[in-house]
């Protein structure tokens, strides 16, 4: 079940983006909520999805939200689809899906809604849109956020991740007291409309093994890392580190971490229980919730992708404070 109303971008047509969110809400008891899901796409890509699956769902074609009825998925069509096939993501696609997105995250701004984000082939959208580099970075300047986290989420942990996509060569040099200060100031109010915990207890990893061990193995943790503590910990926040990356994920009393670096957050979170794993973007106007997984055209004809992470996604947007 969800509380509040969500909107959502289901992706690259050529890929399972249509058929996971079609999966997520058919045969789930999200199909009690429809009235509060808002769909951006023609809706020829979902009756042809839902033959695909050989499911039968009314299409009901709105202007805005308010018209959603409860017993159909509610679309509002932005743009017609080129000619598309499943399992080729093409070019001529690309201004299609980008713009869809667009429809989405602005609807989901001007009526404070959490956004879904349905996967997109980064690839394609660069061979139209040369700067494109992922739906985080392009919404955080669509909306001129200061700051983003992307945390990654699954029903065992919550992890926020301090440096993205860059080489792990660059990480050290990257992280510096302030960033880490930003970032959970992030993190703390994202889990906070998450969850609805309002002293949620955040765990900061180190960036060395061992975090350092007092030197012995690096001193980011001292020169860097536990300053930011004690900074975060005057501001009134329950904050616990740097703990070691390789027992943090044991403690019981954690409800989100920090981590320094991609690779050591990600492996944990997709490794504990990958199919429901959620990557959600912070720091924006609204809530944003994404699938922890690409477009997956390699078994796209097939109509056998796992809905899970779509599900949970809708899920958390759906109960989330986003205003």
């Amino acid at each position: 079940m969800i509380r509040s109303p969500v909107v959502i971008s289901i992706g690259d047509p050529s890929g399972i983006g249509p058929e996971v969110f079609l999966k997520s809400i058919v045969n789930t008891e999200l199909r009690d909520n429809l009235e509060k899901i808002t769909v951006i796409c023609d809706p020829t890509v979902l009756t042809n999805t839902l033959s695909g699956l050989d499911e039968s769902l009314e299409i009901n074609i709105v202007a805005d939200h308010n018209q959603n009825a409860r017993d159909a998925v509610n679309v509002i069509c932005s743009e017609q689809c080129p000619e598309y096939q499943l399992g080729l993501s093409e070019p001529k696609t690309s201004k299609y899906t980008l713009n869809s997105l667009i429809y989405a995250a602005d609807y989901a701004h001007k009526h404070s809604f959490a956004l879904v984000t349905g996967p997109i082939n980064k690839k394609t959208i660069r061979s139209s849109f040369e700067n494109f580099t992922g739906h985080t970075e392009f919404l955080k300047e669509r909306y001129k956020s200061d700051e983003v986290l992307m945390l990654l989420a699954n029903n065992s942990l919550k992890v926020g991740v301090l440096t993205t996509h860059i080489p792990l060569s660059q990480v050290s040099k990257s992280i510096n007291e302030d960033l880490i200060i930003r970032k959970t100031k992030i993190l703390f109010s994202g889990v906070k409309a998450l969850t609805g915990n309002e002293s949620p207890k955040i765990g900061i990893l180190g960036l060395n093994p061992h975090a350092g061990e007092g030197g012995s193995f690096g001193t980011e943790e001292i020169d860097t890392i536990i300053p930011a503590i004690k900074s975060l910990e005057q501001l009134g926040m329950s904050i616990c580190g740097p703990l070691s990356a390789d027992t943090a994920f044991l403690r019981s009393d954690v409800d989100a971490y920090m981590s320094m670096y991609h690779d050591q957050a990600l492996p944990v979170i997709k490794t504990l229980d990958f199919k429901t794993a959620v990557n959600i973007t912070l720091g924006l106007p609204f809530i944003r919730t994404s699938v922890d997984h690409g477009t997956a055209e390699d078994i796209a004809k097939n109509f056998e992708a796992d809905f899970g992470s779509m599900y949970e996604a809708i899920k958390l947007a759906g109960n989330a404070n986003s205003s």
